[in-house]
């Protein structure tokens, strides 16, 4: 079974993080072309189909996330670094 998947809608992030996942389900290949990434799997049933979907749901939204508290997370990185650096050199 191959499944095409559009580049715009699907970062390759989002898409590489789904597949390894896949992985513990069935094997799959990778390969893309300009506009869509082409995933072949051995084994494709209404489970499978399910969980890829599922996955790929969950990443997108992870990737969402992740642009939207980016900044905030880089700020309290660089807060706790400069603690522990302020306190090293006392």
């Amino acid at each position: 079974m191959q499944k095409n998947i559009s580049k715009t809608m699907n970062s390759e992030w989002v898409l590489r993080n789904s597949l390894y996942w896949m992985s513990a389900i069935t094997r799959w290949k990778l390969e893309e072309d300009d506009c869509y990434w082409l995933i072949s799997f051995e084994l494709w049933n209404d489970k499978v189909e399910f969980e890829f979907e599922r996955l790929l749901n969950d990443y997108k939204l992870r990737e969402k996330l992740q642009a939207h508290t980016g900044q905030v997370r880089t700020s309290i990185i660089d807060n706790v670094l400069k603690s522990i650096d302020s306190r090293l050199s006392q």
